[in-house]
C-alpha cells in the first residue's frame, strides 16, 4: 500500500474505533461484575450529543480554557498517524521519533493543566497537582523504555524499532515492555494509578480537570482520551507481536486493499482482546493510593533502567543475552527483594514472582535443548506456574488466616542491612563457584550460580527471620534452588517424577503451615527466639 494512503488508513481507524474500545472496556467490566451494561457503541451517540449541546464557560476562564480542547486533541490526532500503528513505513515514519513522541504526550498533559487550573475551581488545581506530578513520573518512564529499544535496534524512531521485531530476539526487552505496560496505565489514567469513573473528590486526577468543561468541549477531551488510549494499547500488542505490522510499500490496487482489510481486521482484533484485558484487569484490583504512586512509578522505572543496563551489559561484553539467563536473574532478583521484606503477603507476592521466573528458565531452555526434552520443560513449566505460583501461596495465606501474628516476618536486621547481606551472598557464591571444577563442565554456568544462590539466600532467609512462617518459606526458596540445579545437570526428569515432586512440594507447604499453626496455638507464639527458649 502506498505510505500515504497508510497513514491516512491509520490514522482515521483509530479515530474511528476510539469510542468502541472505550465503550467496549465499560461493557466487559459490567459483564465480569455481573451487570447487562451498556452497549459498547454508546460512546459514538454521547459524543455527537456532546457535539450538539450548548457549552455553559465560567466568566473567569481566559482564552487558555478554550484552547486546551483543541490542543489535547490534535496531539492524540497526531499521535495515531505519526505512530506504527496498522503499518510501518508511513508517511509519517521518520517522526516517530520517540523523544518527539514524548514532547507530544508532554504538550497533552501540560495543557490539560492549565485547562484544570485556569477556572480557578478546588477540583481542577488539585487534579492538575496530581497530573503534573504522575507526568513528573511517567515521561522519564518512557524515554528509559524506548532508549533500551533504541540502543538495541540503532533507531530513535519506533517505527524502526518495531520493524526491526526486537523484543523476542533479545529477551531482556521484555522488562521494558513490563515498564511500558505500567506507563500506558498511569499515561491514560487507569486502574491501578486512576479511576475513570469516579466523581469524589478523593480519588479524581483526569475526571477534575475536566470537570468545569462541558458540550463539544468535554466531547473533544472526552475523545482525545479515547483515541491515547487505543493508540497505547495497539502500540503495545506491536511490540509483543511486531509480525502483525503491515508494511507500508507501493502495490497494485487489489493488493493494496487487501493488505488495508487485513490491516484493519488485525487491528480490530488487537482492540477487542487489549479492552477485554484492560477490563479484567480493572475487576480484579484496585486503586491505589495517590502518596503510594511513588512507588509504583519507581517499579517502573527501574524495571526500564535493568533492562537498559542488560542491553548495555550485553554489548560491552559481546554476549548474547538469552531467556534462561534473564529469568534466572528475575528469579536471584525477587528473592532478594523477599529478603528484605517483613510483611508475609508481600515476602509470598516475591516468592510467586520467583518460581514464576523459574518456568521462565524451563521454557528458556526449550528453545534450545532436544525435542523429546521440549515437552518436558513446557509441562514442567505449567505445573511449576500452577503450585507454585499459585496453589502454595493459597495453601500457606489459608493457614495464615487465623493468627494476626503471622502477617508480620520480623528479622534481625534492618530492611538495608538485609539487602547488603543478600549481596554479599551473591558475591560469596559468584567467588566460590569460580573455583570449582564444575564451571565449564556444566552446559549453563549462569543457572548453576543462581541455584547455588537461590539456596543460600533461602538458608539466610531461614537465619534471619524470626517468623515460622518465614522458616517455611526458607524451606521453599531452597526447593527452588535445587530445582533450578535440577535443569542444569538432568535437562529433565521422567513424567511421574516430575509429578510426584511437586505433590510433595505442595503437601509439605500445607503440613509446615498447618504445624506452624498448631505450634503458634500451643505456646503462644510465632516467634523462633520464644520457641527457643522452650528448648532452653
Amino acid at each position: 500500500m502506498n505510505p500515504i494512503l497508510a497513514t491516512l488508513l491509520q490514522g482515521f481507524f483509530i479515530i474511528l474505533i476510539a469510542p468502541f474500545a472505550s465503550g467496549l472496556v465499560r461493557f466487559c467490566k459490567a459483564r465480569l461484575q455481573g451487570r447487562k451494561g451498556a452497549s459498547p457503541f454508546l460512546p459514538y451517540y454521547t459524543f455527537a450529543t456532546l457535539f450538539k449541546k450548548q457549552m455553559v464557560i465560567s466568566a473567569a476562564t481566559s482564552w487558555v480554557f478554550r484552547v486546551v480542547p483543541f490542543v489535547v486533541f490534535s496531539t492524540s490526532i497526531a499521535l495515531a498517524f505519526i505512530l506504527p500503528l496498522l503499518f510501518v513505513g508511513g508517511k509519517l515514519a521518520s517522526m516517530s521519533d520517540f523523544l518527539v513522541v514524548a514532547g507530544i504526550l508532554m504538550i497533552g498533559s501540560i495543557f490539560l493543566v492549565l485547562g484544570g487550573l485556569d477556572p480557578g475551581s478546588a477540583f481542577g488545581g488539585m487534579g492538575s497537582s496530581r497530573e503534573m506530578t504522575i507526568a513528573a513520573l511517567v515521561e522519564p518512564t518512557i524515554i528509559m523504555v524506548f532508549a533500551a529499544m533504541s540502543f538495541v535496534g540503532g533507531t530513535f524512531a519506533i517505527d524502526g524499532m518495531i520493524g526491526q521485531q526486537l523484543v523476542f530476539s533479545h529477551p531482556y526487552l521484555l522488562l521494558s515492555i513490563f515498564a511500558f505496560l505500567l506507563v500506558t496505565l498511569a499515561e491514560n489514567a487507569r486502574y491501578p494509578v486512576d479511576n475513570p469513573a469516579t466523581h469524589l473528590e478523593l480519588t479524581m486526577v483526569h475526571e477534575a480537570m475536566i470537570l468545569e468543561y462541558s458540550g463539544a468541549y468535554l466531547a473533544m477531551l472526552e475523545y482525545a482520551s479515547a483515541i491515547k488510549l487505543t493508540v497505547f494499547a495497539i502500540l503495545l500488542s506491536n511490540f509483543i507481536f511486531p509480525a502483525t505490522v503491515g508494511v507500508a510499500a507501493s502495490l497494485g490496487i487489489g493488493s493494496a486493499l487487501v493488505a488495508g482489510i487485513v490491516a484493519i481486521f488485525i487491528g480490530i482484533i488487537k482492540v477487542v482482546i487489549a479492552m477485554g484485558l484492560l477490563a479484567l484487569l480493572e475487576s480484579v484490583v484496585v486503586k491505589m493510593r495517590f502518596y503510594r504512586m511513588q512507588e509504583y512509578m519507581s517499579i517502573a522505572f527501574f524495571t526500564a533502567m535493568f533492562g537498559m543496563l542488560i542491553a548495555m551489559f550485553s554489548y560491552v561484553i559481546e554476549v548474547a543475552i538469552e531467556y534462561h539467563t534473564l529469568f534466572a536473574a528475575l528469579a536471584v532478583f525477587f528473592v532478594i527483594l523477599l529478603f528484605g521484606r517483613a510483611r508475609s503477603q508481600v515476602m509470598l507476592r516475591y516468592y510467586a514472582f520467583s518460581s514464576l521466573s523459574i518456568a521462565g528458565i524451563a521454557f528458556g531452555l526449550s528453545f534450545i535443548l532436544g525435542e523429546e526434552e521440549k515437552k518436558h520443560l513446557w509441562l514442567f513449566a505449567a505445573v511449576t506456574i500452577l503450585i507454585k505460583s499459585i496453589i502454595i501461596p493459597i495453601v500457606v495465606r489459608y493457614a495464615q488466616r487465623k493468627h494476626k501474628e503471622f502477617i508480620s516476618s520480623p528479622s534481625f536486621l534492618r530492611p538495608a542491612s538485609s539487602y547488603f547481606v543478600a549481596v554479599v551472598i551473591l558475591g560469596a557464591t559468584f567467588f566460590v563457584m569460580k573455583q570449582t571444577p564444575i564451571i565449564g563442565v556444566v552446559e549453563f554456568d549462569t543457572l548453576l550460580f543462581a541455584s547455588i544462590a537461590l539456596v543460600g539466600l533461602g538458608l539466610a532467609t531461614m537465619i534471619v527471620h524470626r517468623n515460622i512462617f518465614s522458616q517455611i518459606l526458607g524451606l521453599l526458596i531452597i526447593e527452588n534452588g535445587v530445582t533450578v540445579f535440577t535443569l542444569v545437570t538432568v535437562k529433565s526428569l521422567p513424567l511421574l517424577i516430575e509429578l510426584g515432586v511437586f505433590i510433595i512440594i505442595v503437601a509439605s507447604a500445607f503440613i509446615l503451615s498447618i504445624l506452624g499453626s498448631r505450634i503458634r496455638e500451643f505456646h503462644g507464639s510465632s516467634d523462633t527466639e520464644d520457641l527457643r527458649n522452650l528448648i532452653e
